[in-house]
């Protein structure tokens, strides 16, 4: 039986080697992808880490990964957040850092991720959200040429359908917006990027300094 043959498998998140695993996939995913800006690898672990990510005393989660033939295809969260429930409604769970490499892992984790959802009393999933709506909010459905903005997510064009095949729908629009900053004309704008400027702790580069 050939890999992509292989059925897909998925399994919890236990071990610092799982993390590691859940925490890398995205560099698989997203290899020869011009647009993609990687994140600090440390940065993601403490998202994920209780203890290293203060959300966690008002929220848990649950991580997965997917594998076909013994290799990562997929991974997913799912998570309930106490303040959610108080501001959103009760019973509203949800689920992210999401990525899969086909659509077959796809389905087989926002499963697994309600699954979990209706056994921690949820009614309503909401999702992808990875862990917060403060951190990486939404799915990506155009835009792909073009690297995400501060907080925005870079996703693969392909999962708009693997999501939408599961039943979902969109809930609201997220828009980002390209400013020419190289013709501001702002007297605001400029009084802050001068204080930088004075600032010794504030190193500002342009992309001739290789930023």
């Amino acid at each position: 039986m050939s890999m992509s043959s292989a059925p897909v498998t998925i399994r919890p998140v236990r071990t610092k080697k799982d993390r590691q695993a859940f925490v890398d996939f995205a560099w698989e995913v997203y290899k020869g992808d011009p647009a993609w800006v990687p994140p600090l690898k440390d940065e993601v672990h403490g998202l994920i880490t209780p203890g290293k990510n203060p959300w966690f005393e008002h929220a848990r989660a649950q991580l997965w990964l997917a594998e076909r033939g013994g290799k990562v295809v997929g991974r997913v969260s799912a998570q309930v957040d106490d303040l959610v429930q108080q501001h959103m409604g009760a019973g509203t769970g949800q689920w992210g850092m999401f990525e899969a490499l086909d659509g077959e892992a796809a389905a087989a984790l926002i499963a697994t991720a309600e699954d979990w959802l209706r056994a921690q009393g949820m009614t309503r999933a909401l999702g992808p959200i990875s862990l917060s709506i403060w951190d990486e909010p939404g799915l990506e459905i155009e835009g792909f040429a073009e690297p995400p903005t501060a907080m925005m997510g870079h996703h693969r064009p392909e999962y708009q359908a693997w999501i939408e095949a599961a039943g979902y729908a969109k809930a609201k629009d997220l828009l980002t917006y390209e400013v020419d900053i190289a013709h501001w004309e702002d007297p605001m704008i400029n009084r802050l990027i001068a204080a930088g400027e004075r600032n010794p702790r504030i190193r500002i580069r342009g992309t001739a300094d290789g930023a």
